[in-house]
């Protein structure tokens, strides 16, 4: 059998052999200065470029896109890009403290979210399962740029396998103003309101709406016990902004989103509300630029339990995640004396708070965790361009101090076989110093060439540093660690880019992942407990190093102005190359992330007839526990929009999930039982502008 590391050599020489059939074939005739132009990008430097000179694989959704996606969750409407899997339906509401988003097989909880620059993984919980990625209203996204590979240099923690970075609207001085209402499948209803407007130098943009659904059963034979998953959700984001003068600007924003979503059982759901606001100042001089970010994210998020031991019939207790906040502040300033060599450096700071709080229907009894967690972290980074701006290179480095404060964690009675506990945690501090290193090579107008490497990390939240976790009716027992380091991974990825005619763009990436110090259950012991039941202890550990490599392949086709068509491929291969807590998993695959991933559909746009969007998704090869004994072989879906504007100021629309009605599990479970997407889900609406 072929080793790893002739594999990946392998990928490597196909990847340069694409390269040098670019540039064999090169053509530097006109429409690529055009092209190059087309698409910008902040997210794989901090300040503006074309997507055609980054030196990482970038994706940009547009406006457009977003509009055309059957889908209002960003979850899902990033869902058909290269390299990136979402393995949760969003008829399940909520996974816990689990992310749906995978990115280039690293992992679950290791992509981050960026709203603006804020970052949304609250290191409280590190999760941002909870959010639901649907906390924007998707009128207000201007644009959604994914970077693909480690971007610690830039951001800091989280983004080991990428960013998926939201960027809003500005109030435009085309007043826009509009209502929508919708209804679907399992009972759903919604509506919205939308208005931009700017007046003169001050401008207001304003997006909010309800919605609510019976939801869906989830499992193929639902038991006495359980029901369909609900939810009712209602979000608001609003932005007021002001010119100060033409070369400086301020803009203040503000996020309610208020969620109860259903678990699949009565007593078993989860409350949660969140406020955040942010605020942002852009200044530019002759040859210096400056932004300035601050923020305050705020979660409020009770999760209702329900008893184990009479059939899930009643309330156990309630966990409260009580005035939980993280907030922040980012400062840069770019230095353009020379237009070939922009250099950027800044310092960001960000605090993290965690107060937990377990309440029980039946006695006195008192459980919880705190936690203080804090980040400073300097960083920069250079663009060279070098040989009539045909080589660029990039360089970037970030530093960050972390320091872990005021820890503790309590239980007032006895739990699982345990006697009552409190602890008090002392500081510490960790440290992670992440380079970069990047390079995109133009051999002429119309390809690009990338190479590009460096170091990411995750900081441990306070959830996983100070939480003890009880399920299973006290089967499964997890204590806590304040002793994790960081997770850490270094990366690379090699390949380019190039416009084959004037209307097919063609890409092609090997990447290749080194991870270690990955926290995860250690098995501690095991004890029997009533019912004959088994007791499994685990602690929270730094035990696993993976390895990661992979390919993405991408097409895109302007048929004409109104046609588009894309295909994507994605081969990932994520396995364990060691494990301390059990020497069985080494060799075995990640969960939750295929082998292969395929996505292709087309767009047509035509105000006087239809506009149309189908996007087909294949899935293959997938394990669902760490064991690797649980496995789906494959599973395909298509999606459809179809809308039609008449009257000039109506739009009629159907948004179809899952078109053919297919089957396919979205969890397989040994012990619980399997989870399986709800079939086919249709909404349609209308839509008034004015």
């Amino acid at each position: 059998m072929m080793s790893w590391k002739k594999r990946w050599q392998g990928y490597a020489i196909v990847v340069l052999l694409l390269g040098l059939a670019m540039t064999v074939y090169a053509d530097t005739g006109p429409g690529a200065t055009s092209y190059q132009m087309e698409t910008m990008v902040i997210s794989t430097t901090r300040t503006e470029i074309p997507v055609f000179d980054a030196v990482q694989n970038v994706t940009v959704l547009t406006s457009e896109d977003i509009e055309a996606s059957p889908f209002d969750r960003v979850e899902d409407i990033v869902r058909s890009v290269p390299g990136m899997y979402n393995f949760r339906h969003y008829g399940l509401q909520t996974n816990g403290i689990v992310s749906p988003l995978e990115m280039r097989g690293v992992g679950n909880n290791r992509v981050l979210l960026l709203v603006d620059g804020v970052p949304q993984n609250d290191n409280f919980n590190n999760s941002i399962a909870w959010v639901g990625w649907g906390h924007i209203p998707k009128e207000s996204i201007e644009r959604i740029e994914i970077v693909r590979g480690t971007t610690s240099a830039l951001y800091g923690s989280e983004g080991l396998g990428g960013v998926v970075h939201i960027i809003t609207k500005k109030p435009s001085t085309i007043r826009k103003t509009s209502i929508r209402a919708e209804a679907g499948s399992a009972q759903t209803y919604a509506g919205y309101g939308f208005h931009n407007q700017k007046i003169n130098d001050w401008g207001i943009l304003i997006n909010g709406g309800y919605e609510t659904s019976n939801g869906f059963y989830m499992v193929e034979n639902p038991k006495s016990y359980e029901i369909e998953r609900y939810r009712n959700m209602g979000k608001v984001f609003g932005k007021v902004g002001y010119d100060i003068d033409p070369s400086s600007d301020v803009a203040v924003s503000a996020l309610y989103f208020d969620q109860d979503a259903g678990q699949g059982r009565t007593y078993f759901h989860n409350d949660l509300e969140l406020d955040q606001y942010w605020t942002t100042y852009r200044k530019k001089f002759d040859m210096v630029s400056l932004k300035a970010l601050a923020y305050l994210n705020r979660a409020d998020k009770t999760a209702y339990q329900d008893n184990a031991t009479n059939n899930y019939t009643s309330l156990d207790h309630t966990e409260k995640f009580h005035g939980t906040y993280t907030w922040g502040a980012d400062i840069q300033g770019t230095l353009a004396a020379s237009k070939s060599a922009p250099f950027t450096i800044g310092a960001a700071f960000k605090e993290a708070n965690l107060d937990y709080d377990e309440d029980y229907v039946t006695s006195s009894r008192d459980a919880g965790a705190k936690g203080t967690q804090r980040f400073i972290s300097p960083f920069l980074n250079l663009d060279v361009h070098l040989l009539e701006k045909q080589l660029i290179l990039n360089v970037g480095a970030r530093y960050d101090w972390i320091e872990t404060s005021d820890g503790m964690n309590w239980d007032t009675a006895s739990s699982a076989g345990k006697p009552p506990y409190s602890n008090h945690y002392g500081s510490k501090t960790d440290e992670s110093f992440s380079p970069k290193l990047g390079l995109a090579w133009h051999p002429d107008g119309r390809t690009t060439l990338r190479a590009s490497g460096g170091k990411g990390f995750r900081a441990p939240s306070l959830f996983e540093l100070y939480k003890v976790h009880v399920r299973g009716g006290g089967t499964y027992y997890r204590y806590a660690n304040p002793y994790l380091s960081p997770e850490e991974i270094w990366s690379y990825d090699i390949g380019g880019e190039r416009l084959l005619t004037d209307k097919l763009l063609g890409k092609l990436t090997f990447y290749q992942s080194f991870a270690s110090d990955y926290i995860g259950d250690r098995l501690v012991g095991t004890s029997k407990i009533s019912g004959g039941k088994t007791r499994y202890e685990y602690k929270l550990d730094n035990i696993s190093k993976v390895h990661i490599h992979g390919i993405e392949a991408e097409f895109q086709y302007e048929i004409r102005n109104n046609l588009n068509v894309f295909a994507n491929y994605t081969y990932n291969i994520s396995k364990i190359d060691e494990d301390l807590n059990n020497k069985n998993l080494e060799g075995n695959y990640l969960p939750n992330d295929p082998r292969h991933k395929v996505h292709g559909g087309f767009r047509y746009q035509n105000p006087d007839t239809i506009n149309a969007s189908i996007i087909g998704n294949y899935y293959n090869n997938i394990y669902y526990d760490n064991e690797n004994t649980l496995n789906t072989g494959d599973y395909w879906t298509v999606d459809l929009a179809l809308s039609r504007m008449f009257l000039k100021h109506y739009t009629v629309y159907i948004n179809i999930e899952n078109l053919f009605d297919k089957e396919y599990p979205i969890f397989l479970s040994s012990s619980s039982g399997d989870t399986i997407a709800p079939g086919i889900i249709v909404t349609a609406g209308l839509k008034f502008e004015f």
